[in-house]
């Protein structure tokens, strides 16, 4: 079963919400950049195919050191179910399970060379004080 939730959120922008062109190559407009402090965090690791044929981290290794771009295309329509995703795991209660995380796995480029396997974890920790209603 699929429940559905209405949840009201403000949007800022750059502006009118519109990227326009002021002269060839230059635009005006965008998005500020989220406020995410230490509320959002993230690790590189190599993967390799275990003994059970599991794609997995390799054991002990250290997150892979370097710099690295990752390019995200889409339209708006992929965008907006990528913001309803990620809305969706804001507003999950795992107050319960310390451990949440939900993973991508099937995450390949577009030219089939990267294979991606995204972890995304949520820590959300109930209130020692707190009760449940």
């Amino acid at each position: 079963m699929i429940k559905t939730k209405t949840v009201q959120i403000e949007l800022r922008f750059y502006g009118d919400g519109r990227v326009i062109q002021i002269k060839p190559g230059h635009f005006l407009g965008g998005l500020p950049d989220p406020k995410l402090g230490k509320n959002i965090s993230f690790t590189v690791h190599r993967q390799i195919a275990d003994e059970d044929g599991l794609i997995n981290p390799i054991a002990g290794e250290r997150a892979v050191e370097g710099s690295f771009q990752i390019n995200v295309s889409g339209n708006s329509k992929g965008y907006k179910e990528l913001g309803r995703y990620l809305l969706a795991l804001a507003e999950l209660d795992t107050a319960e399970d310390e451990g949440f995380h939900e993973h991508h796995d099937r995450l390949v480029s577009e030219d089939g060379r990267t294979h991606l396997h995204v972890i995304l974890r949520k820590r959300d920790k109930r209130l020692r004080n707190s009760k449940r209603a």
